[in-house]
């Protein structure tokens, strides 16, 4: 074990074990959400804290948006980009959106006062209007409506809302009318706040750009920017490395980057219960194994910020501590294999734990 810095190199345990109650936290990760993207400043919060992108959020916590936009990672692998001004709380069967508006790519339910979506995997969006009235956009793909009043089923079947149409229910649940998209709608939603500026790629984007395509051709996304990562730690190792003369690491892939932070999540809980850095090799050997003999990257070393005040949390000063010691600028600066990296960090009850994840390519 090396024990040089209060931040330090460890590899980690994986997995839902070792955990006080490996039940609840089962249930807790099937309803969790990792921040992967925050845009136009940084008011994306969970509960009352300011939020930071690879930060896990937690069923039944509460995810909100002022002045800024974000996109979440669902841990079933779909994503949400929440607008400005939005609101939803996580749950285990669906988020609950009570204001704002939010995209959902991929196989995720939503729940609203006045209805419930079920998906098996689509682009749909979900629009909260003043008086309670709320609009569900699908996209892409078919939704399964439930209408909803004061929170239980109104009589009668759900309705199936198939790709290309846009339905309108009262705060109560009644159905107001039911339309299609037009390709001027299609233009202002793939031009709009929800696609605008986000580098994290939408899991359902293909099939939406496919399904435009096919009923009004010319008609498409804003063009995306190069995925750069706005993690602090990320940037500031970046600098280093430039100052060094090396490549900057770039961003896992987004289906990594899921399977990473589903790994570390049960870590970083136990870093947080215990205040301690010790980790099991074993774990992060079969870890290694698993990405190894999955895909074309696999992670090969990490770099832990250990458990902290919040208050205390500075990127510039956990990477300069790192740089202080020759076994982590060794892992950082000196590794020609590494290629990405990928930062998750926690936070509990006033302390902060975090941990960078190096990938390189599998060896062949």
């Amino acid at each position: 074990m090396i024990r040089p810095l209060p931040v330090l190199l460890a590899a980690m345990a994986t997995g839902l074990t070792g955990l006080t109650s490996p039940m609840a936290t089962a249930a807790s990760l099937a309803g969790s959400a990792l921040v992967q993207e925050i845009l136009d400043g940084p008011e994306l919060f969970i509960e009352r804290r300011q939020a930071h992108v690879r930060e896990r959020a937690f069923t039944p916590e509460l995810v909100r948006t002022q002045n800024s936009r974000g996109q979440l990672g669902f841990a079933g692998g779909a994503a949400g980009r929440l607008n400005r001004f939005t609101q939803l709380r996580l749950g285990s069967t669906c988020f609950l959106l009570s204001s704002g508006q939010i995209l959902v790519s991929g196989r995720q339910n939503g729940c609203t006062r006045s209805s419930r979506l079920s998906t098996r995997g689509t682009n749909y969006l979900i629009t909260l209007l003043d008086g309670g009235e709320q609009d569900v956009t699908v996209l892409e793909g078919s939704v399964e409506l439930q209408p909803l009043a004061d929170g239980r089923p109104l009589p009668g079947v759900p309705l199936l809302v198939a790709g290309g149409n846009r339905v309108r229910l009262s705060s109560q649940g009644a159905l107001l009318f039911q339309r299609p998209l037009t390709a001027d709608d299609y233009a202002a939603i793939l031009r709009g706040p929800l696609f605008e500026g986000f580098t994290v790629p939408l899991p359902g984007m293909a099939a939406l750009e496919a399904f435009v395509q096919r009923r009004f051709p010319g008609v498409s996304a804003a063009p995306s920017t190069p995925a750069v990562s706005r993690d602090p730690l990320v940037e500031t190792i970046n600098r280093y490395r430039a100052q060094a003369g090396r490549p900057a690491l770039q961003p896992l892939p987004a289906d990594l980057a899921s399977r990473n932070a589903a790994y570390l999540a049960p870590v970083l809980e136990e870093l947080l219960a215990s205040r301690d850095c010790d980790h099991d090799r074993s774990r992060w050997g079969a870890f290694q194994n698993r990405m190894a003999a999955s895909g074309p990257l696999m992670p090969t070393s990490e770099v832990i910020a250990c458990s902290m005040p919040a208050g205390a949390w500075n990127p510039e000063r956990i990477v300069s501590r790192w740089m202080g010691s020759p076994l982590h600028t060794q892992i950082l600066i000196n590794r020609p294999r590494a290629r990405a990296i990928d930062c998750v960090r926690l936070e509990r009850s006033g302390r902060a734990v975090g941990i960078c994840t190096l990938w390189s390519p599998v060896p062949r």
